[in-house]
Formats: structure tokens, sequence, C-alpha cells
């Protein structure tokens, strides 16, 4: 083989070497590339790099103002109910005091008139004071002292008819025995009253009765 050829031979040999390397190169290259642009991409899709939407931010200001709002209901359905009963309550106990005073003011007996009259004037107040008066003086004892008559009352159903916090009105249906001296039988008779009463010095007094 000639020199020439030899050479010829060499040159093409480190051609190759050098075609070759750069190809391993240019392959490490495009590797490199590929290797950052998908950590990039990673990155880039990763929670704690994204900024915060302005719906997230809104998120944690919604619920506390739902949680407020759930407490507020809560606590004025507590008020209502507590309110409801307190109501509730006050009209039970009015219409218990209507019920007893009414039996006690329409009830009397000759034998213990002063006694009767003495505890009727301590279950009413206001105007109805002065009516009760009246028609003591001018009906009940002339009545129970001439005849020797005596009532007895029996509160047999009571409704509310309209309540406040200090003043109940109620319906009474009140059935009544009389009995008179020298008369065999005695005389029953059922009425209908509309019954006043007042919350008074700490307790439930009639402060009007009338007979419908």
């Amino acid at each position: 083989m000639s020199a020439t050829t030899e050479t010829t031979a060499e040159k093409a040999s480190t051609a190759a070497e050098k075609t070759a390397a750069e190809k391993t190169a240019a392959e490490k290259t495009e590797t490199a590339t590929a290797e950052t642009l998908e950590t990039t991409d990673n990155l880039e899709l990763t929670p704690a790099a994204a900024p915060r939407s302005p719906a997230r931010r809104l998120l944690p200001i919604v619920l506390a103002a739902l949680l407020v709002a759930s407490a507020v209901a809560v606590a004025l359905l507590g008020w209502g109910a507590y309110s409801e009963s307190r109501a509730q309550r006050t009209e039970d106990a009015a219409l218990a005091a209507a019920r007893d005073n009414a039996t006690q003011v329409l009830s009397y007996n000759s034998t213990t008139l002063d006694a009767d009259l003495a505890r009727s004037r301590g279950l009413i107040s206001g105007g109805f004071a002065a009516k009760f008066e009246e028609l003591a003086g001018s009906v009940i004892v002339p009545a129970v002292r001439q005849q020797s008559l005596s009532t007895k009352a029996t509160v047999v159903r009571a409704a509310v008819i309209d309540a406040q916090s200090d003043q109940v009105r109620a319906l009474l249906f009140v059935n009544q025995t009389t009995t008179v001296a020298g008369q065999p039988a005695p005389h029953n008779a059922t009425n209908q009253v509309r019954v006043t009463m007042t919350w008074t010095n700490g307790k439930w007094l009639i402060s009007d009765m009338q007979p419908l």
C-alpha cells in the first residue's frame, strides 16, 4: 500500500470518528434538553408552584361567613323557642288563676259570707274592684242575708282569647248551683264569662269580668 493510500485511509477513519463523536454529543445534548424540558413541565404542573386562584383565596372567607350565619340562625331559633315557651307558660298561669279566682268570686255562702267576700277582694284589682264592691253591697249581701242564699260556682271549660306579657283575656264556662232556704231543689245555671287577668304585685288578679 502506498503512502498516499494510507494517508487517505487515516483521514477517512479520523473523519468517521469525528462524525461519530459529534453524533454522540448531539444525542447527549438532545437527551439533556429533553430532560430539562420534562423537569420544567413537571415544575409547571406542581400545585405548590402554581399561583392561588381568586376562588381559592375566597374559600376560607366564605366558610367563615357560613359558620357565622349558621351560629346566628341557631341563636335566633333558640330565642324563638324560648320566647314561645315563655308565652305559653304565661297563658297557662293566667288561665289557671282565672279559673281559681272566678270560682271564688262567684261562690258565697250565707254562713261564711264575710269571709267569702274578704277572700274575693284579694283576687281582684283595678276597675273591677270598685264594681265588685258595688255589686256586693247592692245585690249579693242583701240576697244572701234575706234568703239564706248560697251559690257554688264551678268552671267547666276555659280558653284564652288573647294574651300579652302582663294581661290575658279568657272565656270561662261556669256552672252555678244556687240553693235558697225553703226551696227543696237547687237551681242550676250555666253562664259564659269573659275575664281579664292582669299581672299585679307578682300575681294574676281579675281586673274585669263580664257575663256574656
